[in-house]
């Protein structure tokens, strides 16, 4: 399945597998809607699979954000396809807690 982001009601839904290949499309989406004015939230739960490229990168995105004073809250704690990786890269800190 080839990467989908889709979007309802301010969140961002990510499906499909996220990696090396394809990571700067889902950078490069994001970024033009990350801005101190309005919180973003990106929705992981759908991911079928991530690789340690991505990890890293969904990484620099949530640092990014926090840099520039803006609210990105990224969910998926419970993507059981995404979480080992999350947790063996050390990135799974970006996660919330909370779900919608």
């Amino acid at each position: 399945m080839a990467l989908q982001i889709t979007e309802v009601s301010g969140v961002f839904s990510v499906h499909g597998k996220l990696n090396a290949g394809n990571v700067s499309i889902l950078d490069r989406h994001m970024s033009m809607f990350i801005n101190p004015e309005k919180p973003v939230i990106l929705n992981l739960e759908r991911l079928k699979a991530i690789d340690t490229c991505a990890a890293h990168a969904l990484r620099k995105l949530y640092i990014n954000a926090m840099k520039s004073n803006s609210i990105l809250s990224i969910i998926g704690i419970t993507n059981e396809n995404i979480l080992p990786v999350l947790n063996r890269t050390r990135t799974s800190y970006i996660l919330s807690n909370d779900r919608i």
